[in-house]
């Protein structure tokens, strides 16, 4: 079985992923090495380095939303890290055909929050990375939202998706953090979201954390709240140097 190094720095969280409340924060079921996709609504998107995380976890094969920061980090959520035992990283936007996985081989949490990051085993070169915000206030506004999370009524699209979120305020995450509460304006965040990016402003300010409800069901306005990079921004910058 393939294993990961969890690195020094690494935090271990007690955080509860699941339950009433926060469900949207947990990891996707996978069948074989199929990611359950999409937000809520929204609509499809591609990025080159939006990428989908396949895992073991728990006994079972879970997946999340990351980012790609550079050649060698993916950013995402820690309940994605947290427990886990090996990993496989996707840069295909399909679903249905994901392409060949890169191995993770270390992963690392923040002390700061929902926060993590995933070592690659190799390079990946891409033609952009995922742009982080320094520092990030909530204070209304837009912001735009991506995943590979569960649809409307838990249907199982095949690609990316994205969707216009509302800037609510602040809120915490589920590891204790600093959160950004959005709600949904033409899709929401559901399973399997999670770790995947908020963006405002083009620049990733905040990972999918939880969700306000258990099920959001088909509810394109469903709340969720986003970990905030603030506090972990020069956590990230030391170990990856981005």
């Amino acid at each position: 079985m393939r294993s990961l190094i969890r690195l020094a720095l690494a935090t271990a969280a007690t955080a509860a992923l699941a339950g009433a409340g926060t469900a949207s924060a947990s990891a996707t079921t996978v069948t074989g090495d199929a990611v359950s996709p999409h937000i809520i609504g929204g609509t499809s998107g591609s990025s080159p380095y939006i990428v989908q995380l396949v895992f073991g976890q728990s006994g079972g094969t879970y997946g999340c939303t990351g980012e790609a920061i550079s050649s060698q980090w993916i950013l995402t959520a820690q309940h994605c890290i947290d427990g886990t035992q090996w990993m496989d990283v996707y840069f295909s936007n399909s679903v249905t055909s994901p392409g060949t996985p890169v191995a993770a081989d270390q992963v690392a949490g923040s002390s700061h929050g929902d926060v993590a990051l995933v070592h690659l085993s190799s390079t990946k070169s891409l033609s952009g990375y995922a742009p982080l915000a320094s520092s990030y206030t909530p204070a209304g506004g837009t912001g735009v939202i991506w995943g590979y999370g569960l649809t409307a009524g838990g249907a199982q699209p095949t690609h990316l998706n994205k969707a216009t979120v509302n800037i609510v305020g602040s809120s915490t995450d589920a590891y204790g953090g600093n959160a950004i509460h959005v709600k949904g304006s033409d899709g929401a965040s559901n399973h399997g979201d999670s770790g995947g990016p908020l963006f405002v402003g083009g620049k990733v300010v905040g990972v999918c954390s939880t969700g306000d409800v258990a099920d959001p069901g088909s509810d394109i306005h469903a709340g969720s709240n986003y970990a905030n990079l603030t506090a972990s921004r020069s956590w990230i910058k030391s170990v990856t140097g981005v």
